[in-house]
């Protein structure tokens, strides 16, 4: 059985991702420090549908799940060397699927150093352990924000990010390829555009317009929501980093944008909403964040080639879908 480290295993694409991990019969460990971002019991809400009773673990600690005997978590940072290393001693590690990240854009320019800890040192520390112990594949989901803004039509590759946030990235990303290069570790990055669906994040954009509509809340808008995105369905994104996890990678180096190569206006979204759900949004446009990108999508010629999910840019059909779970 194929043992897989999924950093950041209780986020929203992380537990996905583990769930189907665990569906296919691969060892799981999952380690995650439970920072509070954003509303811990989100993320201890994902755990326990694994069988995990995390709120019970010290940092360091490790639990089995009661659900899958082949699931186990550990409550700790990958800031902290001397765990990683205590992780990989102990467990036959053979992939490493690394998604813990300090998130969000905006805002970041407030507290920079903990951007740096979290997604550069961190990642470097993962790296470097990685690289000691020979694993098969190291996948690291960076992110959109490396991008900055690009134009709907443009499918130009530049890489000019807007915010902090979007900056540790890509100096992750960079440092990942030199340990690919230098130290012969194979490294998949998968830069992640919004992705949606059950059990996300409750800053993401469609989860809060999904909530603010059934519970009639005012959204705040952007720039007048002239803003496009590409989004994504959890299960397609989920898809594509397995297969993309799989497939070793040539040369020992890939890139990919994980998304759907169209970018959708945040309007159009809302009102697609108003259709399903029947309700009419209260809108507020407010004052344009600067580290927030205007339009933003995936490159047709960066999409991993090994993928044939029909219907991937349907955004109503998977709104329908989630807004009835």
């Amino acid at each position: 059985m194929p043992s897989v480290l999924v950093t950041g295993g209780a986020g929203f694409v992380g537990y996905h991702f583990s769930k189907k991990l665990l569906d296919n019969n691969f060892s799981v460990i999952i380690v995650e420090n439970l920072e509070d971002f954003y509303d811990i019991n989100y993320k201890l809400r994902r755990l326990s549908l694994i069988g995990i009773d995390s709120e019970k673990i010290p940092y360091g600690n490790e639990c089995v799940s009661g659900t899958y005997p082949n699931a186990k978590f550990i409550r700790g940072d990958i800031y902290d060397r001397d765990l990683l290393d205590k992780i990989f001693l102990e467990n036959k590690i053979e992939y490493v699927v690394h998604m813990a990240a300090r998130s969000g854009a905006r805002g970041s320019f407030s507290n920079p150093h903990e951007y740096v800890k979290d997604n550069i040192d961190g990642t470097t520390n993962l790296l470097d352990v990685s690289s000691k112990n020979h694993v098969r594949h190291f996948v690291f989901t960076s992110s959109s924000s490396v991008y900055g803004n690009s134009v709907s039509e443009d499918e130009k590759i530049e890489l000019k990010p807007v915010s902090f946030y979007g900056a540790t990235k890509l100096a992750a990303e960079i440092i990942s390829e030199s340990y690919s290069r230098c130290m012969g570790l194979p490294v998949t990055i998968g830069r992640l555009f919004s992705v949606y669906g059950p059990l996300g994040r409750p800053d993401g954009f469609i989860y809060k317009c999904v909530q603010s509509l059934k519970n009639d809340i005012t959204i705040e808008l952007f720039n007048k929501g002239d803003m496009w995105r590409d989004f994504i369905y959890i299960d397609d994104a989920v898809e594509i980093l397995f297969r993309m996890m799989l497939s070793k990678p040539a040369n020992n180096f890939g890139i990919y944008d994980v998304g759907t190569g169209v970018a959708i206006k945040i309007t159009d979204v809302v009102a697609t909403l108003e259709r399903i759900l029947g309700r009419k949004a209260k809108i507020k446009n407010v004052d344009n964040d600067s580290s927030e990108a205007i339009s933003v999508k995936a490159h047709k010629q960066l999409m991993f080639g090994n993928v044939d999910i029909q219907a991937l840019d349907n955004l109503e059909a998977n709104l329908r879908k989630f807004v009835s779970i």
